[in-house]
This record gives structure tokens, C-alpha cells and sequence, in this order.
């Protein structure tokens, strides 16, 4: 079972829409990528015009910050 949930990636496609919208490259569906620490936890998020999928990516956060 994951730590991360649900609402915590809305709450993060919510941030990333909205700036999007702000800027002109708004289209739905719309798309994230997340990437996750050794606890689950979303440590960094992005969008761009171009994600076709939402990816959640797991990793620890030595690998995160190399």
C-alpha cells in the first residue's frame, strides 16, 4: 500500500492546471508527473504541453538528488 494518495496528486494537477491555464497551455486531459520518496511522500511534481499519461515515479531521495 502506497502513503501517497489520491488527493495529494489532484492537489498537485490542481497547482500545475492552474498555472497552465495561466500561461496558454491548458488542454484536458491533463497530465502530471510526480516523483515519490522512500516514504511515499511526493517530493517533486511537474506538467508540460507535452505528457500524454500521469507518472508516478518512485525513487529515494538519494537517487532524487544526484
Amino acid at each position: 500500500m502506497t502513503n501517497y494518495t489520491n488527493d495529494e496528486i489532484e492537489t498537485a494537477r490542481k497547482r500545475w492546471a492552474k498555472t497552465a491555464k495561466e500561461n496558454g497551455w491548458y488542454k484536458e486531459p491533463f497530465f502530471i508527473q510526480v516523483w515519490l520518496d522512500e516514504d511515499k511522500k511526493i517530493i517533486d511534481c511537474v506538467s508540460f504541453r507535452g505528457l500524454k499519461k500521469d507518472y508516478v515515479i518512485n525513487t529515494t531521495k538519494e537517487e532524487y538528488y544526484e
